[in-house]
């Protein structure tokens, strides 16, 4: 990432950069996306999360490219890998955009000012172009800055590592948010954003679906709150990932003691 790249994700929470994914690992892993997902009629969305092991998905996740733009991203030294969904919405003609708005975290600011950051870094790759009306991400610039501000001097909020706890924009601060822009991108792309700003999915209204790949990063050791269930599936998953990753690359699973 350059220097201007990360300055955007710091200011206002999301960035839009190219990747060296050739255009077939693109397209292997959208291929993908339809054998694992396939789509029943009149579904509008399909997802999973943490539970695929295809060799053009984890081809991705392993990249070196993104541990890098991480490190970079979260100013750390070593990062590991989180989790992990894939998402594809499929055109719904004759719906009326729309998008709901929420946070997936909450941070106090000095979390955010933090050598290495202590928050999750998000990858949105994208498999397929994303254009205004193929349900691209609504996403509010600068919001994640002024709720961790809200949130700095709340002893609810600086107790201790921070979790996943979605909540919709009518429960958070009631503060002047910027308007909701969408995220843009061509295939290969991705959106290297924190989704503790205001975010969320919108309806694609165009006439071909919108796949992508999700993928999260952490300061080596820092512990993120996940519900019960949600924690154990990522633990199995990381399990389970270890022997199909190449040898030189496992270090950004995290170590899980048995």
């Amino acid at each position: 990432m350059t220097e201007l790249e990360l300055q955007q994700f710091e200011a206002l929470g999301a960035v839009t950069i190219d990747t060296p994914l050739p255009a077939r690992e693109v397209s292997d892993a959208s291929e993908a996306f339809d054998r694992l997902m396939p789509r029943k009629e009149g579904q509008a969305r399909t997802s999973l999360t943490c539970s695929y092991f295809d060799p053009a998905i984890v081809n991705i996740l392993q990249h070196p490219f993104f541990e890098q733009a991480a490190r970079q991203a979260l100013q750390a030294d070593r990062v590991h890998f989180f989790q992990t969904a894939i998402v594809t919405a499929y055109p719904e003609p004759n719906t009326p955009f729309s998008f709901w708005q929420h946070v997936d975290i909450q941070y106090p600011m000095s979390d955010f000012r933090s050598v290495p950051k202590q928050i999750i870094c998000s990858f949105f790759l994208w498999l397929t172009d994303v254009n205004e009306r193929r349900a691209p991400m609504m996403f509010r610039p600068g919001s994640h800055l002024q709720i961790a501000e809200f949130r700095e001097e709340d002893p609810a909020w600086t107790k201790g590592p921070a979790a996943v706890a979605p909540t919709p924009l009518d429960k958070l601060p009631d503060l002047p948010y910027s308007e909701p822009v969408p995220l843009i991108a061509t295939a290969g792309q991705v959106s290297v954003l924190t989704t503790a700003a205001v975010h969320g999915a919108s309806v694609n209204i165009d006439s071909v679906p919108r796949k992508n790949l999700v993928f999260t990063f952490v300061p080596a050791g820092l512990k993120i709150g996940l519900p019960p269930r949600e924690e154990q599936q990522t633990l199995d998953y990381c399990r389970a990932l270890s022997p199909l990753m190449r040898p030189d690359r496992r270090h950004i699973l995290p170590i899980v003691q048995d």
